[in-house]
């Protein structure tokens, strides 16, 4: 955990001082400290006490659906997590852990995995969980925004007759369960506003016509919850939720911290919360183009100061990656990593100098929109503009930019991509993938791809497919972002979000409230 006392990233209350305000103050300003003295003694400046709430509260949009495979990403979905609970939740390190789904089984092809549902868990309502509802789940998740890409490689999904869950695939991937992180509705109750779900709340609303999230008390894990009721805070918006944080009428939101810059008055607490977000530099491998050559790729590579980046000028919210698998995660290959030398850079590019010192003028695009990646591109750019190369950074809007990748016009791009936990990268940089707009192509790298995804044993794999894209280079990883887990100073400790979700072991949580 971090604490923000004088800036926070993100433009979290950029529009403090517009934003309407929706609810009462729950009261937390209400409460006075008393304020004991010997007698005779001194007068003394008055110890305003621990700046704690009257209660514990979140935000919600109470027109909004909390169906967690069409709701978008903020608030709904913080509140969503609570009520609903997936096959496998991700832990620190990426790895897929059972929940709803007690063990899984391939068959000899690595095509079908069979699925044995946890017993004994229970709907809010009372209702068995079964295999019908997890069906109908993922065949829903199958065709919605929010995960149809990570389930593009899922061919069908069945029960059958013993009650468990058969996904059938298009081509192996032994990764499947770190897919499968998707919240799971009781079938039949997809078009309601509040589905049902076996997670450790329930919603529950006041004759007010308020919210609140209110504990599970048949919850089949049966683990004690730090917390017997959650106040709900009506948001309109991000800008509102972001408001009423400000004001201390809302105690947590997760955000992504990398939209823009801001400064904000008094102190937080943050806590990084791990994403599959990728950053990274693209090259345009075509041919005639100056890194169809593999060794200038890897000296580009090479010469990027990831650490420098991520700590002096992105403000430590993204991990350095060599490669485009996370660090956090146990695939990461460390062992091949190399230490950031500018001699050595120059030393290589001496040595492939292409011509008699005639200046390369190459352009960097990136996408304007974003601050965060326009800061990052431009600092790459100075780095690496040495010797032969002048780098220019070219910020366009999201249409002309991703025009030019389409096209092929563009020597660098800084891109930036959310990749699966599987950690499958066919799309990104296999031949003729969607994502591999630099046209990189190598036999040798499909193969090591292939072999990854189908693999029993993914460390030993990962390794030998990160060693091939340390050789050939088809793109330059720089960071993973992180997201932020935003809390008032002191409310709220051990906390440790996951990628799946903020509220990873709440039952570990202590919360200082003066209810």
């Amino acid at each position: 955990m971090r604490r923000l006392a004088a800036v926070l990233l993100a433009a979290l209350l950029l529009l403090c001082g517009c934003a309407e305000e929706e609810t009462p103050d729950p009261g937390w300003e209400d409460y006075q400290p008393e304020i004991l003295a010997e007698p005779g003694a001194p007068p003394e400046q008055e110890d305003p006490g621990p700046d704690y709430p009257a209660a514990f509260t979140m935000a919600y949009h109470r027109s909004g659906t909390l169906d967690p495979i069409t709701c978008g990403e903020g608030i709904q979905q913080d509140v969503a997590s609570l009520l609903f609970e997936p096959l496998f939740q991700l832990n620190a390190a990426f790895e897929p852990e059972p929940l709803l789904c007690e063990s899984y089984a391939w068959d000899e092809a690595g095509l079908v995995c069979t699925l044995t549902l946890r017993s004994g868990v229970t709907f809010q309502d009372g209702s068995e969980l079964g295999a019908r509802d997890v069906v109908a789940t993922l065949q829903r998740a199958a065709q919605s925004e929010r995960y149809a890409y990570r389930l593009r490689n899922m061919a069908s999904v069945a029960a059958n007759r013993s009650g468990q869950v058969v996904i059938t695939l298009r081509t192996p991937d032994q990764g499947l369960p770190a897919l499968l992180d998707i919240p799971i509705v009781k079938r039949g109750t997809e078009d309601q506003q509040v589905p049902v779900g076996t997670g450790p709340y329930a919603l529950a609303s006041g004759d007010d016509g308020s919210g609140c999230l209110q504990a599970n008390s048949a919850w089949w894990q049966g683990r004690a919850l730090p917390l017997e009721t959650i106040p709900l805070v009506h948001a309109k918006d991000r800008d509102t939720a972001m408001y009423l944080f400000s004001t201390r009428k809302v105690e947590l939101l997760t955000v992504d911290p990398t939209d823009d810059l801001t400064s904000v008055t008094g102190q937080s607490d943050i806590t990084d919360r791990p994403t599959t977000i990728l950053q990274y530099v693209g090259f345009n491998t075509g041919d005639g183009r100056l890194f169809a050559n593999p060794i200038l790729r890897s000296i580009f590579t090479n010469g990027i100061p990831r650490d420098t980046l991520v700590d002096a000028q992105l403000a430590d919210l993204a991990v350095a990656a060599q490669f485009p698998i996370s660090p956090l995660s146990n695939l990461y290959p460390a062992e091949l990593e190399t230490q950031y030398d500018k001699e050595k850079t120059l030393a290589a590019l001496r040595s492939a100098r292409q011509d008699s010192g005639e200046v390369r003028e190459l352009t960097l695009l990136v996408n304007e929109e974003d601050s965060f990646r326009v800061t990052a591109a431009r600092y790459i750019a100075q780095s690496l503009s040495l010797l032969d190369w002048k780098i220019t950074v070219q910020a366009l809007p999201w249409a002309d930019y991703l025009a030019a990748l389409q096209s092929g016009n563009f020597d660098l791009y800084f891109g930036e991509v959310r990749l699966t936990a599987d950690w499958d990268l066919t799309d990104l940089v296999g031949t003729a993938g969607p994502l591999n707009y630099g046209g990189y192509s190598d036999v040798i790298t499909d193969a090591a791809l292939l072999a990854y995804l189908s693999a029993p044993d993914r460390k030993e794999a990962a390794s030998a497919l990160m060693s091939q894209l340390r050789l050939d280079v088809p793109i330059a990883p720089v960071c993973f972002k992180t997201y932020t887990v935003l809390t008032h100073t002191g409310v709220l400790e051990n906390l440790s979000p996951t990628a799946t979700t903020s509220f990873a072991g709440m039952d570990h949580w202590t919360v200082h409230t003066f209810s």
